[in-house]
């Protein structure tokens, strides 16, 4: 890189061995002088690359150095390119004088603005934090209902399956019975039995609630003979057979009905509480999604305070 142009140092008497007589140095010239303040200057030119400045600054001396009804197109070319340089110097210290003026003209305003930003930041930063304690407590109190709603389920699909084992026994139990009467009772009493079946039906019938233990140990004789051959005994405990078997068969169609209720009120109850959970579960989800949302935005209030305090704790520093 070529060095900038430099002014020799002042005129400096030296002394010198041979003679012993003091040698003056030429004193620098007043267009040197000005030489020197100029390329000084052009260090300073805006958008300018160092290698043209170099350049510049280098070639700039000998131009100056003669009268311009002297110079060379290229001398003058080369002082137009500073002129140019100086000109653009100019503007950007111009330009930066009329900002700083502008800025110290309205420095009061300029303080009440950051001091006035920095007190709505700091509004805005703590309703942000209210808020995202609200949704907060919003969001804990929606957990817990949907806990609560989901023990509730939990507790009707109990009751539910509870109810339908019971329905399910009972109308085992119905069917069985009917079975118990088409498939042996009615054979028997068409055309009787032997004492092994009539046995075995008789203690197949004792397991239902209803008929009297001296009305099945008669069975065994009155069921030995085919219909044909029954007597007037005979026929008076077909009789209070049949009302037994009557009687039977209606408690266990009351006791079915009872339970298949019951079974349709276990399923709408757990079809109650799987909605009121669904509903609980899509509160909490909202609260959840409310509260992130204010957790970001109280994050986003807090930089901005952080921020409009910077400024206003720079003041100063921007004003100088």
């Amino acid at each position: 890189m070529p060095p900038a142009y430099k002014r020799p140092a002042a005129a400096l008497a030296v002394e010198t061995p041979q003679s012993g007589r003091r040698k003056t140095v030429p004193t620098i010239s007043e267009a040197e002088q000005q030489c020197e303040v100029i390329t000084t200057a052009l260090r300073d030119t805006p958008g300018v690359p160092e290698a043209a400045k170099d350049m510049l600054i280098a070639a700039l001396p000998p131009c100056l150095s003669v009268t311009r009804d002297k110079r060379h197109t290229f001398q003058h070319d080369i002082v137009g390119m500073a002129n140019e340089a100086l000109a653009t110097i100019q503007k950007d210290l111009e330009t930066d004088i009329a900002n700083k003026d502008a800025k110290l003209a309205d420095s009061a305003g300029e303080k009440q603005r950051r001091g006035s930003a920095t007190s709505e930041a700091k509004t805005k930063a703590d309703d942000a934090e209210t808020l995202e304690a609200q949704r907060l407590t919003a969001k804990t109190e929606a957990k817990e209902t949907e806990k609560t709603k989901q023990a509730a389920l939990a507790e009707a699909m109990k009751q539910e399956k509870s109810s339908l084992i019971q329905f399910e026994k009972v109308s085992a139990k119905k069917t069985s019975f009917e079975s118990l009467v088409s498939m042996q009772l009615e054979p028997l009493k068409s055309a009787g039995g032997g004492k092994r079946e009539i046995s075995t039906l008789a203690k197949a019938l004792g397991a239902f609630e209803g008929f009297d233990a001296s009305l099945l140990q008669a069975l065994s004789t009155v069921l030995a003979k085919p219909a044909d051959e029954h007597s007037s005994f005979d026929q008076i405990v077909i009789k209070q057979l049949d009302e037994a078997l009557s009687d039977v068969k209606g408690k266990l169609d009351a006791e079915l009905e009872v339970v298949d209720a019951d079974k349709m009120e276990k399923a709408s109850s757990k079809d109650a509480a799987q909605e009121a959970r669904n509903k609980a579960k899509e509160a909490y989800d909202n609260a959840h999604s409310d509260h992130q949302e204010a957790v970001e935005a109280r994050a986003g209030a807090k930089k901005a305070l952080q921020e409009a305090e910077n400024a206003q704790n720079s003041y100063d520093a921007d004003m100088r």
